[in-house]
């Protein structure tokens, strides 16, 4: 049986694991002033991890050598606001996020059922969860953090990164910084996305199941992370406002026929620059297929499908058709419409639903008793799960559309 097959059990749950790490006097010299030499680190749970690192193919001793460095260790216990602080590993391919310790005994209690779920759900929309430590420098304080998938991961630029949580109430302050971009909120979001119909129902569904589970041990407060890459533009054309014209012939604008009342895309507006080399390559059976007089093109489905497989999963590089809106800062995201300049982009998906550590404990009961004085109970953050999820749901339907055109 593999080891990825073994259920949990109360001892995996409770196990800890404690080193101390002392750098060499040899090795000590070769590093920067100030780096901490001597610390404390203790791992939660190792063995569930390793079990969950294992779904995804992650060597252990890799994940250490990417996790446990000088440079993470002297950031992550110079953080004076626990829950505050994002870093990236190493290479990148692992995301740190400090936590409070009562967010750590929230993560240790769903912990089984969450590998549960991951076993269950391979395609699940769910933030990886690798592994649960605190490190304690030599007379500093304990720092609580969890690594995680970066999300982000690619060699692709990311045009535009969005925090979403469905709420608009409070969402309009001070954004976050990930390595020079910005993570915009509901209120910034410019974008819907189409995809192909049934990729869109299974899509709903997995999060459907993700949502359920997020209820099931009440937990609220989760965002979707989303970032996009537009094949073949320059770089930073967003984010420093320009736009192509709407009557250029280059990617990027939409013809006519995209209605706006519905928000149907055309066929047509494939690019043919992206086509050209898969059309060549079945221009030599033409004559067979051409009896009829048809003209045999590759359609965005096929398009997609040759982008994702089956192999591949919600959120990694998805192909999509991105369409600008525009939205006067009222409203949800379903009353806003395609901007008048028509823009519509082949682009690249990345997200996942991250920040699942927050309970609606005592604390976001009273948050929710105050707010909704002042506010619409039901656009505030602080809901009761059930009303999170079901929320947050109905804003990821209106974000994900169907594009008809493709059935």
């Amino acid at each position: 049986m593999a080891l990825s097959d073994k259920e949990l059990s109360a001892a995996d749950l409770r196990a800890t694991q404690r080193n101390w790490v002392q750098y060499s006097k040899q090795h000590s010299k070769n590093l920067p002033p100030g780096s901490i030499t001597d610390f404390e680190w203790k791992d939660y749970c190792p063995k569930a991890f390793r079990l969950i690192q294992e779904l995804d193919n992650i060597d252990n001793d890799d994940y250490m050598m990417s996790v446990c460095s000088d440079e993470t260790i002297r950031k992550a216990s110079s953080t004076l606001r626990p829950g505050n602080l994002f870093l990236l590993s190493n290479d990148s391919r692992f995301a740190i996020k400090t936590l409070r310790k009562s967010q750590l005994k929230v993560l240790i209690e769903m912990l089984p059922i969450y590998y549960n779920h991951l076993r269950k759900f391979r395609n699940t929309v769910l933030n990886k969860l690798y592994g649960l430590h605190v490190v304690k420098p030599v007379g500093g304080v304990k720092v609580y953090f969890v690594v995680v998938a970066n999300i982000f991961k690619s060699d692709l630029l990311m045009h535009r990164c969005f925090d979403l949580k469905g709420s608009l109430q409070g969402r309009k302050v001070k954004k976050m910084r990930v390595r020079e971009k910005t993570l915009h909120k509901e209120s910034d979001l410019d974008f819907l996305f189409y995809l192909e119909p049934l990729v869109r129902h299974r899509l709903l569904a997995q999060i459907k199941h993700d949502c359920a589970f997020l209820e099931a041990v009440g937990i609220m407060n989760y965002s979707l992370l989303l970032g996009f890459h537009i094949k073949e533009s320059p770089q930073g054309f967003l984010d420093g406002g320009s736009a192509f014209c709407p009557d250029s012939p280059r990617r990027g604008s939409v013809d006519s026929r995209c209605s706006c009342n519905d928000m149907r895309i055309s066929n047509d507006m494939l690019h043919q620059s992206d086509l050209s080399s898969q059309r060549s390559s079945i221009s030599s059976n033409r004559d067979s297929i051409d009896s009829r007089n048809c003209t045999t093109e590759l359609t965005f489905r096929d398009h997609w499908l040759q982008n994702n497989s089956c192999t591949s999963k919600f959120g990694e590089e998805m192909s999509a058709r991105g369409v600008r809106i525009s939205w006067n800062g009222t409203g949800s995201v379903s009353t806003r419409q395609i901007s008048r300049r028509r823009e519509c982009h082949d682009v690249l998906l990345y997200f996942g639903i991250v920040d699942f550590f927050q309970d609606y404990g005592v604390i976001k009961r009273i948050e929710h008793a105050y707010k909704s004085l002042q506010f619409d109970p039901k656009m505030i953050a602080a809901v009761n799960p059930k009303v999170y999820s079901s929320r947050f749901q109905a804003f990821i339907s209106d974000i994900f559309k169907a594009d008809d055109s493709l059935h």
